[in-house]
């Protein structure tokens, strides 16, 4: 075999390994309205392997950085499956403010498709625990079976409206986020999170 066959072998097996990889994962995060982002509250309270993961990717499944938790990983602070571990302290700046009833459009950015379910909760963030039912929901979500143009819009674009039933429950930054949920058939979760107050 010549070298150039030998490389173009080499190249198309190669390519074969890396679209198998993109197949075996979906891969997903909110993008409006701003979520959590990563940031040094996060490497201290997840360690370097898992921080490394998160910073490198914020679309793909957790299962990917918590195969790389380590000696700095301390799972009380970190939640790796709550918020996707990103911590309040970094995104205090990232407060959305909302009025009750009020109704909110936002955006996942879907880079790959994995059927599961979904949903979009708010959540105390003392408790970890859901505020509520869902304020939106999908018992079947990125049908990896579909192509591009059977996709749902709304499992991209979807409105949520703010509960007029909440109170003073989350009157103060850091007691309560909304939380994207995605989990995929193939044991892959995908979260993001959204701090708020209701003024």
């Amino acid at each position: 075999m010549s070298a150039f066959k030998g490389l173009y072998a080499f190249q198309l097996s190669a390519l074969g390994v890396l679209l198998l990889l993109a197949s075996a994962h979906g891969h997903g995060v909110i993008t409006k309205p701003k979520p959590r982002a990563i940031g040094a509250a996060n490497q201290a309270a997840c360690g370097e392997g898992v921080y490394g993961v998160l910073k490198k990717d914020d679309h793909g499944p957790i299962e990917s950085a918590a195969a790389k938790t380590d000696s700095g990983y301390n799972a009380t602070a970190c939640h790796l499956f709550f918020c996707r571990g990103l911590q309040f302290d970094d995104n205090k700046s990232n407060v959305q403010t909302y009025k009750a009833g009020q109704v909110v459009p936002f955006h996942v950015d879907i880079a790959a498709h994995h059927t599961g379910y979904a949903n979009v909760s708010i959540f105390n963030l003392a408790t970890q625990e859901p505020i509520g039912a869902p304020l939106v929901s999908w018992s079947v979500y990125a049908n990896d079976t579909l192509g591009p143009s059977e996709w749902p819009p709304n499992e991209s674009d979807f409105n949520v409206t703010i509960p007029s039933n909440l109170g003073t429950t989350c009157s103060k930054a850091g007691q309560c986020a909304i939380q994207w949920w995605w989990y995929g058939y193939n044991k892959q979760t995908y979260e993001s999170c959204v701090d708020f107050v209701v003024a």
